[in-house]
């Protein structure tokens, strides 16, 4: 489901999918070969390469999933205080992070297992304990944190609709300052739209849609 929690005009709308039970990831995993073709030929290649490191951007992810366990991830909070409520970690952030790092004699079989991980979670939890939206703003704090810490990609699940596809200055400028050195990936949103999804919309970054 999509998570809409603000109206803020700078708020960023967060993908929110609850796949990432114990007992309902080993369901997704058997597919995830069938649904992206020449994933198998690229696994034969590779695995991933443990210098190249891969940012997620979205809630906190659980550590100690069982799809996670040999991954090397590194978790980075940007907040100067701790969630107010809440659980330490969410379905939908554990979900991605399964599907790029999960570990090949595990519950899921990720991408590129062997790429270093680095977790900055975008999405906290509020004191009634539900999933807040981010700032644009925190965003571009996210996103400088992340190239600060080695990132050569950056995940970011999630996006806000624009009518002219236009971000922040600050985002834009965070954005900017990854230059030609960081891919950054953006989900193009969930509603199948003829329409603007930011930071996805902005000429620098890979939009993508979901599996």
């Amino acid at each position: 489901m999509t998570l809409v929690v603000s109206t803020c005009q700078t708020d960023l709308i967060g993908t929110v999918k609850n796949l990432v039970q114990n007992e309902t990831v080993t369901e997704v995993a058997p597919s995830l070969e069938s649904q992206l073709p020449g994933l198998a030929e690229l696994w034969a290649q590779t695995s991933g390469d443990p210098r190249i490191c891969i940012a997620v951007l979205d809630g906190p992810v659980d550590l100690t999933h069982p799809s996670l366990r040999d991954a090397a991830l590194t978790q980075v909070n940007i907040d100067e205080i701790t969630d107010s409520g809440g659980p330490a970690k969410s379905d939908h952030g554990t979900h991605v992070a399964s599907v790029i790092f999960g570990s090949h004699d595990g519950p899921v079989k990720g991408i590129a297992p062997k790429c270093r991980g680095l977790i900055v979670p975008i999405f906290r939890y509020g004191a009634n304990g539900a999933l807040e939206p981010c700032t644009q703003e925190r965003l571009a704090k996210a996103i400088r944190v992340a190239a600060r810490f080695g990132a050569n990609v950056i995940n970011i699940s999630g996006g806000q609709f624009s009518s002219r596809g236009e971000a922040s200055p600050e985002l834009q400028a965070a954005i900017a300052e990854c230059g030609e050195d960081v891919l950054i990936v953006a989900a193009a949103g969930n509603n199948g739209c003829d329409c603007l999804h930011v930071p996805g919309a902005l000429p620098s970054v890979l939009a993508v849609g979901a599996m």
